[in-house]
């Protein structure tokens, strides 16, 4: 008897979300503490801004696999805000993507987030655009 892997999902698999779910919850800490600590001068060339950037990639490569689309979305937005958001960090433009990511945590919202999602999303564009 052979297994067809193609139809495998991590999402599925209770163990690994919960791994996922896990680990994500210490990136978000992590990410959230670096937020904390900007004071708005830090360019995107700052070692701050390289480990924002590392955390949110990982969290975005990883979210859709895991039925998270939206934190994957998020992360997405957060790599393209530091490797393009201009000659400094803007803290609040940073917080509002980190809190989005705190919020589908606490809440285990799967997938884009349906309405509430978008209202994140149209939340968080707004804000980055202010920013700019």
């Amino acid at each position: 008897m052979t297994s067809d892997q193609s139809d495998y999902s991590y999402a599925e698999d209770k163990e690994l979300v919960d791994q996922f779910l896990s680990w994500t919850a210490d990136a978000v800490k992590e990410l959230r503490e670096l937020t904390d600590s900007l004071d708005g001068s830090e360019g995107p060339e700052s070692s701050a801004a390289d480990r924002i950037y590392d955390l949110a990639h990982n969290v975005k490569g990883m979210g859709s696999s895991f039925n998270y689309d939206l934190m994957t979305t998020v992360g997405t937005s957060l790599c393209r805000y530091i490797k393009n958001g201009g000659d400094r960090l803007r803290p609040r433009a940073i917080d509002a993507h980190v809190r989005i990511l705190e919020v589908v945590l606490e809440n285990k919202i799967r997938g884009d987030g349906g309405e509430k999602g978008q209202a994140l999303e149209k939340r968080l564009n707004e804000i980055i655009v202010e920013e700019s």
